[in-house]
């Protein structure tokens, strides 16, 4: 199946949500030796043309390694869908579509994100669809979008799912993903300490916080 040429593709990082249920900055978080941000970057990097860090208006984010561009909501807790559709705005004369993803996504995979871009063609969206709830952080959209989202969140309607409702999406049943993604990783959000836990786990990775070495009395 034919795919955009990487010359075309941009990736949009969704760095602002506030960590409520986590309790701390998501894209700080230590995974192994590098940042949870820095994680994601470096797997998606070598997969579009640039990286671009949807950010919130007030917000301080690691230092990375990478070429990378940050860019802020024009307003303050203006959520995901118009930080989305600022993203599409801002690469858009130059890609055709880009892979949306949250910064707390750090078992994704390279071959996961090659395979929902291969599945565009002429679709609005390419989005997984997990237990029956559409995952809107984890698809790829076409930049024509904008002008869907632009319409939506002109009526005042901020949701994001309000936004991808009207799109011709190419939906993506998690058992499709496992030929190239076993893990599922880029269904698996650390939202939660114990989410946290479980993805260093299946990383391979030793939790910062907790002792490698129980204590014997």
């Amino acid at each position: 199946m034919t795919t955009l040429p990487r010359s075309q593709r941009a990736a949009l990082i969704v760095c602002g949500g506030e960590s409520r249920r986590m309790g701390q900055s998501k894209p700080h978080l230590p995974f192994g030796q590098e940042t949870m941000l820095e994680r994601v970057v470096r797997i998606v990097s070598p997969t579009v043309e640039e990286v671009v860090l949807l950010t919130s208006k007030v917000q301080e984010l690691p230092q990375l390694p990478y070429d990378c561009v940050e860019l802020p909501d024009r307003v303050v807790q203006q959520g995901p869908a118009a930080a989305i559709y600022e993203g599409l705005k801002y690469v858009t004369g130059w890609s055709e579509a880009a892979i949306v993803l949250g910064c707390d996504l750090p078992l994704v995979t390279q071959p996961a994100i090659e395979y929902l871009f291969a599945q565009l063609a002429t679709h609005d969206a390419v989005m997984p669809r997990h237990e029956g709830l559409p995952q809107p952080l984890a698809a790829v959209y076409a930049n024509r979008v904008m002008d869907t989202f632009e319409k939506v969140l002109s009526t005042g309607n901020q949701r994001l799912l309000a936004c991808i409702e009207p799109l011709e999406t190419c939906w993506i049943d998690a058992r499709e993903l496992t030929g190239v993604d076993p893990n599922l990783g880029l269904l698996k959000n650390v939202n939660t300490p114990d989410a946290y836990r479980q993805a260093l786990q299946i990383a391979g990775l030793k939790h910062p916080l907790e002792d490698e070495t129980p204590n014997r009395e």
